[in-house]
């Protein structure tokens, strides 16, 4: 599969650290802290250390950082390969050598095995390349295309393997206008997030065309807009316009703004102030400003968001299914020989079970339509009976897990399941979870 990367790298990190939801949130948390450490130093080449730590900051404002920083998926790992290739690149160009090329590489192969459509990404690195080209450095017309190469060709087993598994993502919405209307709040996971940095970056970009530095708003402009407008124009070929899937261009957006935050402010990296002191004490000035202002500006997006860093930090929150919830109410009040139906999203029995992980599966609610016989050790996949009343037995008790929106208990199940069940069993309980609800089925007295 695609990702097999980082989930071979998960199992590894389960090994040493544990499966406790803080241990498998911890390689995410961390991606997204250093990829924030990465802003900084990008910014600081490109606009100063004042406009570096601006970015650096305000990228940490948002609240999508703060929900795919601390999900168990690779998306802060992501964040990190990217901000990291495009440091490596500015510094192989600036001054190059093989073993800088040679890191490029290395973290252009990163990105690839971390997350395939991240690869767009390298449509920025080209201009990088290019201008790089016109300060006569022609080293990097040998260097940068086969570090560029090189990475890819580490990358291609998992570039390959994503041609063949279109039907994994084929589940995405169709482009329509009303999502391209949507899309910068949900990829800011917040629409006043999303129209803050747009004014910011638009604002900046501008600001850097007009001000002879046409090449760097050519690379951010890149950078934050070539990914979800490939994606829109290519959607039925590829089915890449989904926001988390373009999350590697904020912090374009938040290096635009860190621009804009020290152009506003007026701080300048090479003040003009007579002597060696006078320009120390000018510059830790300009920084103070710009450090107050960033934070100033921080706690406006947070204030802003609120609901959106609130919703984040909700175990179902991200429009996730309450399984910890779900799990703890059976849990509390299940019986020996208890049964269990799981309907609706195919894979709710994996968040359940995996609450119940501490428990021996004997222990745990038996999956009553499951074929018992027919179910393959360390396999996810549950074959269905045939015939669900020899399965359904003599249980006089059944918890039914739903997903449907209906909210009605047996609605997912098939017809053949449905009527077995209700002809059986009386529904005693029905409580409702964020998007699941588990009702309590128990069997009618006998006629």
């Amino acid at each position: 599969m695609v990702l097999w990367p980082y989930y071979a790298f998960m199992h590894e990190w389960v090994v040493m650290f544990g499966d406790s939801p803080t241990a498998l949130r911890t390689p995410a948390s961390i991606g997204m802290a250093l990829a924030s450490s990465m802003i900084v130093l990008v910014g600081r080449r490109l606009f100063g250390a004042p406009a570096g730590l601006a970015a650096g900051l305000l990228f940490a404002a948002v609240p999508a950082i703060s929900r795919y920083g601390q999900e168990v998926r690779p998306y802060g790992i992501v964040m990190l390969a990217t901000v990291s290739a495009i440091l490596l690149l500015l510094r192989a160009v600036e001054r190059p050598s093989v073993w800088r090329f040679l890191a490029y590489g290395l973290a252009v192969a990163w990105i690839g095995c971390s997350h395939v459509i991240a690869l767009l990404s390298l449509a920025s690195h080209v201009v990088i390349a290019l201008s790089a080209y016109r300060r006569n450095k022609l080293w990097t017309l040998i260097g940068w295309p086969v570090a560029l190469v090189m990475g890819l060709a580490i990358a291609s087993p998992v570039i390959i393997g994503g041609q063949r598994q279109g039907g994994t993502i084929g589940w995405i919405p169709d482009a329509t206008w009303a999502r391209v209307e949507t899309f910068p709040g949900d990829l800011f996971d917040s629409p006043a997030v999303a129209g803050f940095f747009l004014v910011a970056g638009i604002g900046a970009l501008v600001a850097l065309a007009f001000g002879r530095r046409a090449w760097t708003a050519v690379f951010l402009a890149t950078w934050a807009l070539f990914p979800p407008i490939f994606g829109y124009y290519t959607f039925h070929e590829f089915y890449f316009f989904l926001p988390r899937y373009s999350l590697f261009t904020v912090p374009a957006w938040a290096l635009l703004a860190g621009f804009a935050v020290r152009q506003i402010i007026g701080a300048s990296s090479g003040a003009a102030t007579a002597g060696a002191i006078g320009r120390g004490i000018a510059n830790a000035g300009s920084f103070a400003r710009v450090l107050t202002a960033t934070v100033l500006a921080g706690a406006m997006l947070t204030f802003l968001a609120w609901e959106s860093h609130v919703a984040v930090r909700d175990p179902a929150g991200g429009g996730e299914f309450a399984f910890r919830d779900g799990a703890a109410y059976i849990e509390a009040r299940e019986k020996p020989g208890d049964g269990v139906i799981f309907t609706g999203y195919p894979n709710t029995h994996r968040g359940f079970r995996y609450y119940w992980r501490d428990r021996p599966l004997s222990e745990q609610p038996r999956e009553v339509l499951v074929d018992q016989a027919k179910v393959i050790p360390y396999s996810w996949d549950r074959p269905a009976c045939a015939d669900p009343v020899p399965c359904l037995g003599d249980t006089e008790r059944i918890w039914l897990v739903s997903t449907d929106p209906s909210g009605i208990a047996t609605s997912p199940l098939n017809a053949v399941d449905q009527k077995a069940v209700e002809a059986r069993y009386t529904v005693t309980e029905h409580v409702e979870f964020t998007r699941l609800w588990v009702s309590l089925l128990v069997r009618k007295p006998a006629k």
